[in-house]
């Protein structure tokens, strides 16, 4: 079976990376460039993102379960209808980033960088933000629900505000896993 890492080596031949219905488990994809990308039905389980630049990339229908994202650029990237669980996002850059359809189940966002990204019919679900930058995001029909608490959002554009209300934003690192 490839792995992840070895399809992105063989990029290095086309231009692009085109990849539909494959899993991946149980690996690191560290200090890789796919640009531009288009990623559909794919799942990533127990996945570790380190250095990778997903910049301009669309993904489609895919399912991260318990992956890491250090340090990975996703701007400008669109996700359509695709699902986070147990996932952390770490100093990682999502400006103008799109996210339509989806949601993140008990994630946590630390130090990451969203200005100006949008989210449209997502869900948000025991997520946590800590000492990230909320600025300027968009949010229309999101839903956000913590600790048997639901809140519906029809239209926002102060989506940082919505979310420190509801406890899941802070401007501390509260010492969780790396």
């Amino acid at each position: 079976m490839d792995t992840f890492q070895k399809l992105i080596q063989q990029l290095k031949q086309t231009s692009h990376l085109e990849l539909v219905g494959k899993n991946f488990s149980n690996e690191t994809v560290s200090n890789q460039s796919v640009q531009c990308s288009v990623l559909g039905e794919i799942t990533f389980f127990n996945v570790d993102f380190r250095d990778v630049d997903f910049i301009g990339s669309h993904i489609v229908g895919c399912n991260f379960n318990n992956c890491l994202f250090d340090n990975v650029m996703l701007i400008k990237c669109e996700f359509w209808n695709s699902n986070f669980e147990d996932c952390q996002i770490i100093k990682s850059n999502l400006t103008r980033a799109s996210f339509n359809n989806g949601n993140f189940k008990n994630c946590i966002f630390r130090n990451v960088k969203l200005t100006a990204s949008e989210f449209s019919d997502f869900k948000f679900i025991e997520t946590k933000f800590q000492n990230s930058e909320l600025d300027f995001i968009l949010a229309r029909s999101i839903e956000i629900s913590k600790s048997n608490q639901f809140l519906e959002i029809e239209k926002s554009l102060n989506f940082e505000e919505i979310l420190k209300e509801a406890n899941m934003s802070t401007d501390q690192d509260e010492g969780e896993r790396p």
